[in-house]
Protein backbone atom coordinates (compact mmCIF):
# COMPACT_ATOMS: atom_id res chain seq x y z
CA UNK A 1 0.00 0.00 0.00
CA UNK A 2 1.69 3.32 -1.06
CA UNK A 3 1.95 5.76 2.06
CA UNK A 4 0.12 9.10 0.57
CA UNK A 5 0.44 10.56 4.02
CA UNK A 6 3.97 10.13 3.60
CA UNK A 7 4.24 11.37 0.54
CA UNK A 8 2.05 14.99 0.57
CA UNK A 9 4.75 15.56 3.73
CA UNK A 10 7.41 15.06 1.69
CA UNK A 11 6.14 17.30 -0.80
CA UNK A 12 5.40 19.67 1.81
CA UNK A 13 8.92 19.66 2.96
CA UNK A 14 10.19 20.12 -0.78
CA UNK A 15 7.71 23.61 -0.64
CA UNK A 16 4.71 22.39 -2.43
CA UNK A 17 1.79 24.41 -1.51
CA UNK A 18 -1.14 22.21 -3.01
CA UNK A 19 -1.86 18.87 -3.68
CA UNK A 20 -3.74 18.20 -7.01
CA UNK A 21 -4.92 14.66 -8.44
CA UNK A 22 -5.65 13.27 -11.71
CA UNK A 23 -6.20 10.18 -13.74
CA UNK A 24 -5.10 8.96 -17.05
CA UNK A 25 -7.80 6.81 -18.90
CA UNK A 26 -6.47 5.08 -21.77
CA UNK A 27 -9.15 2.25 -23.81
CA UNK A 28 -8.17 -0.70 -25.18
CA UNK A 29 -6.91 0.69 -27.70
CA UNK A 30 -4.31 2.84 -26.39
CA UNK A 31 -5.98 5.95 -26.97
CA UNK A 32 -5.81 8.96 -23.76
CA UNK A 33 -9.50 10.66 -22.54
CA UNK A 34 -9.34 14.57 -23.15
CA UNK A 35 -11.69 16.74 -21.83
CA UNK A 36 -12.00 20.53 -22.64
CA UNK A 37 -12.64 23.16 -20.21
CA UNK A 38 -16.01 25.11 -21.06
CA UNK A 39 -15.73 28.82 -22.09
CA UNK A 40 -16.45 30.11 -18.94
CA UNK A 41 -13.86 28.08 -16.99
CA UNK A 42 -9.92 29.09 -16.49
CA UNK A 43 -8.33 28.54 -19.69
CA UNK A 44 -11.06 28.14 -22.03
CA UNK A 45 -10.55 25.72 -24.67
CA UNK A 46 -7.73 24.09 -23.06
CA UNK A 47 -7.90 19.94 -23.51
CA UNK A 48 -6.17 17.86 -20.57
CA UNK A 49 -7.04 14.56 -18.84
CA UNK A 50 -9.37 14.83 -15.81
CA UNK A 51 -8.06 16.13 -12.75
CA UNK A 52 -8.50 18.99 -9.64
CA UNK A 53 -7.73 20.09 -6.54
CA UNK A 54 -7.62 17.74 -3.47
CA UNK A 55 -10.72 18.47 -0.49
CA UNK A 56 -9.53 19.05 2.78
CA UNK A 57 -9.04 15.86 4.92
CA UNK A 58 -9.89 14.20 1.51
CA UNK A 59 -7.21 10.55 0.79
CA UNK A 60 -5.33 11.22 -2.21
CA UNK A 61 -6.79 7.84 -4.55
CA UNK A 62 -10.27 9.02 -3.01
CA UNK A 63 -9.87 12.58 -4.04
CA UNK A 64 -8.67 11.06 -7.90
CA UNK A 65 -11.63 8.96 -8.12
CA UNK A 66 -14.36 11.48 -6.92
CA UNK A 67 -12.55 13.83 -9.32
CA UNK A 68 -12.65 11.30 -12.20
CA UNK A 69 -16.02 10.53 -11.32
CA UNK A 70 -17.45 14.33 -10.95
CA UNK A 71 -15.91 15.38 -14.34
CA UNK A 72 -16.37 11.85 -17.02
CA UNK A 73 -19.02 9.60 -14.75
CA UNK A 74 -16.13 7.21 -14.80
CA UNK A 75 -17.10 5.79 -11.38
CA UNK A 76 -15.60 3.02 -9.40
CA UNK A 77 -12.56 2.48 -11.88
CA UNK A 78 -9.84 0.43 -10.37
CA UNK A 79 -7.05 3.10 -10.22
CA UNK A 80 -3.21 2.91 -10.41
CA UNK A 81 -0.75 5.38 -8.98
CA UNK A 82 1.91 6.40 -12.14
CA UNK A 83 3.75 9.75 -11.23
CA UNK A 84 3.37 12.86 -9.94
CA UNK A 85 3.63 16.24 -11.71
CA UNK A 86 4.73 19.67 -10.57
CA UNK A 87 3.56 22.99 -11.56
CA UNK A 88 2.88 26.04 -11.08
CA UNK A 89 -0.92 27.10 -10.96
CA UNK A 90 -3.29 30.37 -12.12
CA UNK A 91 -2.81 31.71 -8.74
CA UNK A 92 0.81 31.08 -8.48
CA UNK A 93 1.14 28.28 -6.12
CA UNK A 94 3.44 25.75 -6.04
CA UNK A 95 0.98 22.22 -6.72
CA UNK A 96 2.30 18.64 -6.98
CA UNK A 97 -0.09 16.48 -8.57
CA UNK A 98 -0.47 13.17 -7.88
CA UNK A 99 -1.52 11.81 -11.34
CA UNK A 100 -3.15 8.01 -11.60
CA UNK A 101 -4.64 5.51 -14.48
CA UNK A 102 -6.94 3.19 -15.41
CA UNK A 103 -8.45 1.65 -18.24
CA UNK A 104 -11.75 1.12 -20.05
CA UNK A 105 -13.14 -0.84 -23.04
CA UNK A 106 -13.11 0.84 -26.57
CA UNK A 107 -16.93 3.05 -26.48
CA UNK A 108 -17.16 3.95 -22.99
CA UNK A 109 -19.70 6.78 -22.42
CA UNK A 110 -19.01 9.84 -21.11
CA UNK A 111 -20.86 11.91 -19.08
CA UNK A 112 -19.33 15.50 -18.94
CA UNK A 113 -19.74 18.29 -16.18
CA UNK A 114 -21.02 21.45 -16.73
CA UNK A 115 -16.69 23.19 -16.67
CA UNK A 116 -16.10 20.97 -19.79
CA UNK A 117 -17.70 20.75 -23.01
CA UNK A 118 -16.28 18.26 -25.01
CA UNK A 119 -13.56 15.01 -24.71
CA UNK A 120 -12.28 13.17 -27.25
CA UNK A 121 -10.23 9.78 -27.31
CA UNK A 122 -6.80 11.24 -28.29
CA UNK A 123 -4.03 9.15 -29.82
CA UNK A 124 -0.77 9.98 -27.35
CA UNK A 125 1.47 11.39 -30.97
CA UNK A 126 -1.40 13.55 -32.01
CA UNK A 127 -2.85 15.13 -28.67
CA UNK A 128 -4.93 18.55 -29.15
CA UNK A 129 -3.57 21.62 -27.43
CA UNK A 130 -2.71 20.79 -23.86
CA UNK A 131 -0.53 22.04 -21.02
CA UNK A 132 3.64 20.93 -21.27
CA UNK A 133 3.02 19.15 -18.17
CA UNK A 134 0.40 16.94 -19.11
CA UNK A 135 1.09 16.57 -22.26
CA UNK A 136 4.77 15.21 -20.97
CA UNK A 137 2.87 12.60 -18.26
CA UNK A 138 0.90 11.27 -21.28
CA UNK A 139 4.02 10.88 -23.48
CA UNK A 140 5.96 9.07 -20.43
CA UNK A 141 3.51 7.13 -19.98
CA UNK A 142 3.15 6.18 -23.56
CA UNK A 143 6.99 5.37 -24.04
CA UNK A 144 6.50 3.06 -20.82
CA UNK A 145 3.74 0.86 -21.90
CA UNK A 146 5.82 0.02 -24.93
CA UNK A 147 8.39 -1.87 -22.93
CA UNK A 148 7.19 -5.65 -22.43
CA UNK A 149 5.63 -6.81 -19.05
CA UNK A 150 5.94 -2.63 -17.49
CA UNK A 151 3.51 -1.38 -15.64
CA UNK A 152 2.57 1.54 -13.45
CA UNK A 153 4.56 1.38 -9.78
CA UNK A 154 0.70 1.54 -8.14
CA UNK A 155 0.77 -1.68 -9.68
CA UNK A 156 3.74 -3.06 -9.58
CA UNK A 157 3.67 -3.27 -6.15
CA UNK A 158 1.12 -5.65 -6.19
CA UNK A 159 2.79 -8.25 -7.53
CA UNK A 160 5.99 -7.95 -5.10
CA UNK A 161 7.03 -8.82 -1.57
CA UNK A 162 6.71 -5.91 0.81
CA UNK A 163 8.46 -6.69 4.29
CA UNK A 164 7.62 -4.61 7.10
CA UNK A 165 10.77 -3.63 9.14
CA UNK A 166 12.16 -3.46 12.09
CA UNK A 167 14.66 -1.61 14.30
CA UNK A 168 16.11 -2.83 16.80
CA UNK A 169 19.57 -2.72 19.23
CA UNK A 170 22.32 -4.92 20.64
CA UNK A 171 23.28 -3.91 24.19
CA UNK A 172 25.53 -5.32 26.47
CA UNK A 173 26.77 -4.94 29.63
CA UNK A 174 30.24 -4.81 31.02
CA UNK A 175 30.76 -8.56 31.27
CA UNK A 176 29.55 -8.86 27.48
CA UNK A 177 26.23 -10.31 28.49
CA UNK A 178 23.28 -9.65 26.00
CA UNK A 179 20.33 -7.96 27.07
CA UNK A 180 16.84 -9.55 26.73
CA UNK A 181 13.57 -8.86 27.88
CA UNK A 182 10.69 -11.65 28.27
CA UNK A 183 7.36 -10.59 25.75
CA UNK A 184 4.07 -9.87 27.93
CA UNK A 185 2.16 -11.22 25.45
CA UNK A 186 4.48 -14.37 24.88
CA UNK A 187 6.35 -15.07 27.93
CA UNK A 188 8.47 -17.28 25.88
CA UNK A 189 10.11 -14.83 24.33
CA UNK A 190 12.54 -12.71 24.63
CA UNK A 191 13.07 -9.45 22.68
CA UNK A 192 15.76 -7.39 21.62
CA UNK A 193 14.83 -3.20 22.85
CA UNK A 194 13.29 -2.11 19.48
CA UNK A 195 10.25 -2.72 17.22
CA UNK A 196 8.50 -2.37 13.77
CA UNK A 197 9.00 0.83 11.69
CA UNK A 198 6.13 3.14 11.54
CA UNK A 199 5.40 5.21 8.36
CA UNK A 200 7.72 8.67 8.34
CA UNK A 201 10.26 6.70 10.75
CA UNK A 202 13.81 5.02 10.09
CA UNK A 203 14.49 1.81 11.25
CA UNK A 204 17.48 3.56 13.60
CA UNK A 205 14.83 6.83 14.64
CA UNK A 206 12.50 3.19 15.49
CA UNK A 207 15.07 1.50 18.21
CA UNK A 208 15.78 5.08 19.43
CA UNK A 209 12.17 5.87 20.22
CA UNK A 210 11.23 2.00 21.23
CA UNK A 211 13.95 2.42 23.22
CA UNK A 212 12.79 4.88 25.31
CA UNK A 213 9.34 3.55 25.64
CA UNK A 214 10.66 -0.06 26.66
CA UNK A 215 13.20 0.80 28.45
CA UNK A 216 13.05 4.58 29.88
CA UNK A 217 16.21 5.06 28.68
CA UNK A 218 16.90 7.40 26.20
CA UNK A 219 20.04 5.40 24.51
CA UNK A 220 21.20 8.64 22.57
CA UNK A 221 22.03 10.10 25.76
CA UNK A 222 23.10 7.44 27.84
CA UNK A 223 25.14 6.18 24.98
CA UNK A 224 25.99 9.08 22.81
CA UNK A 225 29.50 8.26 21.73
CA UNK A 226 28.17 4.78 20.39
CA UNK A 227 24.64 5.52 19.31
CA UNK A 228 26.06 8.55 17.34
CA UNK A 229 27.84 6.51 14.99
CA UNK A 230 24.72 4.58 14.17
CA UNK A 231 26.82 1.26 13.27
CA UNK A 232 24.41 -1.32 11.72
CA UNK A 233 25.81 -4.39 13.47
CA UNK A 234 23.69 -6.70 10.84
CA UNK A 235 20.56 -6.79 8.35
CA UNK A 236 18.35 -9.65 8.81
CA UNK A 237 15.83 -10.86 5.78
CA UNK A 238 13.22 -13.33 6.68
CA UNK A 239 10.84 -15.25 4.94
CA UNK A 240 7.16 -15.55 5.87
CA UNK A 241 6.01 -17.43 8.27
CA UNK A 242 2.90 -19.05 9.98
CA UNK A 243 3.61 -16.89 12.71
CA UNK A 244 3.81 -14.26 10.78
CA UNK A 245 2.67 -14.51 7.27
CA UNK A 246 5.30 -11.43 5.32
CA UNK A 247 8.22 -11.67 5.31
CA UNK A 248 10.76 -9.35 7.74
CA UNK A 249 13.64 -6.95 7.06
CA UNK A 250 15.10 -6.16 10.25
CA UNK A 251 18.09 -3.96 11.04
CA UNK A 252 20.15 -4.15 14.35
CA UNK A 253 22.27 -1.81 15.51
CA UNK A 254 25.09 -1.43 18.19
CA UNK A 255 23.51 -0.03 21.39
CA UNK A 256 26.58 0.07 23.34
CA UNK A 257 27.17 -1.37 27.00
CA UNK A 258 25.15 -0.29 29.76
CA UNK A 259 26.87 0.69 33.39
CA UNK A 260 25.45 -1.25 36.25
CA UNK A 261 24.01 2.42 37.54
CA UNK A 262 21.96 2.77 34.19
CA UNK A 263 20.33 -0.43 34.39
CA UNK A 264 19.53 0.88 37.99
CA UNK A 265 17.31 3.70 35.97
CA UNK A 266 15.33 0.65 33.42
CA UNK A 267 11.66 1.24 33.60
CA UNK A 268 10.06 -1.47 31.37
CA UNK A 269 6.48 -0.94 30.06
CA UNK A 270 4.53 -3.34 31.64
CA UNK A 271 2.51 -3.33 28.89
CA UNK A 272 5.13 -4.89 26.53
CA UNK A 273 7.92 -6.41 28.75
CA UNK A 274 7.84 -8.18 32.09
CA UNK A 275 11.10 -8.20 33.20
CA UNK A 276 14.79 -7.97 31.51
CA UNK A 277 17.75 -9.53 31.68
CA UNK A 278 21.56 -10.32 30.97
CA UNK A 279 22.92 -13.30 29.84
CA UNK A 280 25.64 -15.04 28.26
CA UNK A 281 25.06 -16.26 24.62
CA UNK A 282 25.45 -19.60 26.31
CA UNK A 283 22.70 -19.38 28.81
CA UNK A 284 20.70 -17.97 26.39
CA UNK A 285 19.96 -21.08 24.30
CA UNK A 286 17.74 -22.50 27.45
CA UNK A 287 15.60 -19.29 27.03
CA UNK A 288 14.83 -19.08 23.50
CA UNK A 289 13.37 -20.88 20.86
CA UNK A 290 16.25 -22.52 18.47
CA UNK A 291 14.68 -19.59 15.85
CA UNK A 292 15.37 -17.21 17.79
CA UNK A 293 18.74 -18.08 19.06
CA UNK A 294 20.33 -18.68 15.86
CA UNK A 295 19.01 -15.22 14.68
CA UNK A 296 20.95 -14.41 18.49
CA UNK A 297 24.13 -15.69 17.14
CA UNK A 298 24.00 -14.25 13.69
CA UNK A 299 23.97 -10.70 15.03
CA UNK A 300 26.32 -11.71 17.69
CA UNK A 301 28.95 -13.48 14.75
CA UNK A 302 28.64 -9.79 12.92
CA UNK A 303 28.95 -7.71 16.53
CA UNK A 304 31.99 -9.78 16.99
CA UNK A 305 33.69 -9.13 13.63
CA UNK A 306 32.88 -5.78 13.36
CA UNK A 307 31.99 -6.34 9.77
CA UNK A 308 28.01 -5.44 8.99
CA UNK A 309 26.22 -8.76 7.81
CA UNK A 310 23.59 -9.88 5.55
CA UNK A 311 21.72 -12.64 7.10
CA UNK A 312 19.07 -14.73 5.69
CA UNK A 313 16.33 -16.71 7.75
CA UNK A 314 15.99 -19.44 6.94
CA UNK A 315 19.96 -19.41 6.50
CA UNK A 316 20.68 -21.19 2.98
CA UNK A 317 22.05 -24.72 2.95
CA UNK A 318 25.73 -24.13 2.48
CA UNK A 319 25.62 -21.36 5.27
CA UNK A 320 23.51 -22.98 7.91
CA UNK A 321 25.84 -22.82 10.87
CA UNK A 322 27.25 -20.77 13.47
CA UNK A 323 29.93 -23.28 14.91
CA UNK A 324 32.06 -26.46 14.32
CA UNK A 325 32.88 -29.29 16.37
CA UNK A 326 35.95 -30.67 14.92
CA UNK A 327 37.37 -34.25 15.24
CA UNK A 328 40.81 -34.42 14.28
CA UNK A 329 42.29 -38.11 14.64
CA UNK A 330 45.82 -39.49 13.74
CA UNK A 331 46.67 -42.70 11.99
CA UNK A 332 47.02 -44.47 15.37
CA UNK A 333 43.27 -44.11 15.92
CA UNK A 334 44.00 -41.51 18.39
CA UNK A 335 41.41 -38.52 19.11
CA UNK A 336 42.47 -34.61 19.88
CA UNK A 337 40.46 -33.47 22.73
CA UNK A 338 40.50 -30.40 25.08
CA UNK A 339 40.31 -30.28 28.71
CA UNK A 340 37.87 -27.20 29.29
CA UNK A 341 38.18 -25.07 32.48
CA UNK A 342 35.65 -25.21 35.08
CA UNK A 343 34.03 -22.17 35.09
CA UNK A 344 30.72 -20.91 33.63
CA UNK A 345 30.44 -21.66 29.69
CA UNK A 346 30.23 -24.86 27.79
CA UNK A 347 30.76 -28.19 29.15
CA UNK A 348 32.98 -26.93 32.02
CA UNK A 349 35.85 -29.13 33.54
CA UNK A 350 34.75 -31.76 30.31
CA UNK A 351 37.22 -33.40 27.99
CA UNK A 352 35.91 -32.12 24.06
CA UNK A 353 36.69 -32.53 20.89
CA UNK A 354 38.01 -29.07 19.36
CA UNK A 355 35.22 -26.28 18.66
CA UNK A 356 33.94 -22.85 18.28
CA UNK A 357 31.37 -20.12 17.19
CA UNK A 358 32.09 -19.06 13.57
CA UNK A 359 33.37 -15.36 13.05
CA UNK A 360 32.60 -12.65 9.91
CA UNK A 361 32.19 -14.64 7.09
CA UNK A 362 34.33 -18.12 7.56
CA UNK A 363 33.14 -20.92 6.02
CA UNK A 364 32.77 -23.94 7.86
CA UNK A 365 35.97 -25.37 6.63
CA UNK A 366 37.85 -22.06 7.55
CA UNK A 367 36.39 -21.87 11.14
CA UNK A 368 37.67 -25.50 11.92
CA UNK A 369 41.03 -24.37 10.47
CA UNK A 370 41.20 -21.88 12.79
CA UNK A 371 39.74 -22.71 15.89
CA UNK A 372 42.14 -26.24 15.95
CA UNK A 373 45.27 -23.33 15.49
CA UNK A 374 44.06 -21.59 18.28
CA UNK A 375 43.33 -24.01 20.58
CA UNK A 376 45.43 -26.67 19.81
CA UNK A 377 48.51 -24.94 17.66
CA UNK A 378 48.63 -27.52 14.56
CA UNK A 379 47.34 -26.59 10.97
CA UNK A 380 44.80 -29.21 9.49
CA UNK A 381 44.00 -29.49 6.16
CA UNK A 382 41.43 -31.89 3.94
CA UNK A 383 38.68 -31.20 6.71
CA UNK A 384 35.52 -33.29 5.69
CA UNK A 385 31.88 -33.03 7.12
CA UNK A 386 31.42 -36.11 9.25
CA UNK A 387 28.98 -38.25 7.48
CA UNK A 388 25.91 -38.60 9.60
CA UNK A 389 23.16 -39.02 10.65
CA UNK A 390 23.61 -35.96 12.93
CA UNK A 391 21.55 -34.79 15.83
CA UNK A 392 21.32 -32.12 18.13
CA UNK A 393 22.53 -33.71 21.25
CA UNK A 394 23.80 -30.61 22.48
CA UNK A 395 25.21 -28.91 19.31
CA UNK A 396 22.91 -26.90 17.84
CA UNK A 397 24.11 -24.56 14.89
CA UNK A 398 26.99 -26.75 14.49
CA UNK A 399 28.70 -28.35 11.46
CA UNK A 400 30.76 -31.68 12.69
CA UNK A 401 34.11 -32.03 10.65
CA UNK A 402 36.94 -34.62 10.41
CA UNK A 403 40.55 -34.17 9.83
CA UNK A 404 43.46 -36.88 10.44
CA UNK A 405 46.69 -34.50 11.51
CA UNK A 406 50.09 -36.84 10.94
CA UNK A 407 52.00 -34.74 13.12
CA UNK A 408 53.94 -35.72 16.32
CA UNK A 409 52.30 -35.07 19.08
CA UNK A 410 54.68 -33.20 20.80
CA UNK A 411 53.83 -30.38 18.01
CA UNK A 412 50.64 -29.61 20.13
CA UNK A 413 50.41 -26.36 22.14
CA UNK A 414 47.79 -25.38 24.31
CA UNK A 415 46.22 -22.19 23.49
CA UNK A 416 44.33 -19.80 25.48
CA UNK A 417 41.36 -22.15 25.97
CA UNK A 418 41.11 -25.38 28.17
CA UNK A 419 43.78 -26.82 30.96
CA UNK A 420 45.06 -29.37 28.71
CA UNK A 421 45.02 -30.94 24.61
CA UNK A 422 46.39 -34.57 24.17
CA UNK A 423 45.54 -37.42 21.89
CA UNK A 424 43.66 -39.77 22.95
CA UNK A 425 42.67 -43.43 22.00
CA UNK A 426 39.32 -43.27 20.68
CA UNK A 427 38.57 -46.52 23.11
CA UNK A 428 39.65 -44.27 25.93
CA UNK A 429 37.44 -41.46 25.21
CA UNK A 430 34.27 -42.67 27.19
CA UNK A 431 36.86 -43.28 29.97
CA UNK A 432 36.68 -39.75 30.25
CA UNK A 433 34.29 -37.00 31.24
CA UNK A 434 33.04 -36.30 28.25
CA UNK A 435 29.58 -34.78 26.87
CA UNK A 436 27.08 -36.65 25.78
CA UNK A 437 27.51 -36.36 21.83
CA UNK A 438 30.89 -38.43 22.25
CA UNK A 439 28.17 -41.43 22.47
CA UNK A 440 26.90 -40.58 19.26
CA UNK A 441 29.51 -39.53 17.10
CA UNK A 442 32.60 -42.02 18.19
CA UNK A 443 31.02 -44.85 16.75
CA UNK A 444 30.70 -42.26 13.23
CA UNK A 445 34.13 -40.77 13.68
CA UNK A 446 35.61 -44.37 14.20
CA UNK A 447 33.60 -45.44 10.25
CA UNK A 448 34.90 -42.42 8.81
CA UNK A 449 38.61 -43.42 10.26
CA UNK A 450 38.63 -46.75 9.01
CA UNK A 451 37.07 -45.33 5.75
CA UNK A 452 39.80 -43.05 4.81
CA UNK A 453 43.16 -45.33 6.06
CA UNK A 454 41.33 -47.40 3.31
CA UNK A 455 41.51 -44.62 0.63
CA UNK A 456 38.08 -44.77 0.27
CA UNK A 457 37.28 -41.41 1.26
Amino acid sequence: MIDFGELTALAAREGRERIGVGVVVRDASGRILLIRRAPHDALPGLWEYPGGGRDDGEGVEEGAARELAEETGLAGLPLEYLRHLDFTNQSGRRVRQFVFTSTVPDGTPVALSADHDDHQWADANSLPPTGDGQREVIEWLTRRLAIPGWRPVGGYLTTIARPTAYGSFLITDPQGRILGMRSTINPTVWNFPGGNVEHGRTPFATALIEGMEELGLDLAAENPEVTAQRRLVAVIHEQAGTEYPVPVCGYVFDGGVLTPEQQARIRLDPAEHTEWRFETAHDWRALMDPDRYQRLRQVLRAHRSGLTLYLERPAPPDDDFEGVLVLVTDPAGRLLMNLREDRPGPWPGYWTPIGGWREGRETAEETAAREVAEEAGITVSDLRPLPGPHHDLGLPLTQVLHAVWTGPESDLQLGDEGLAVRMVPLDEVPLLKVPPYMQHYLPLLAASADRIAGGTA
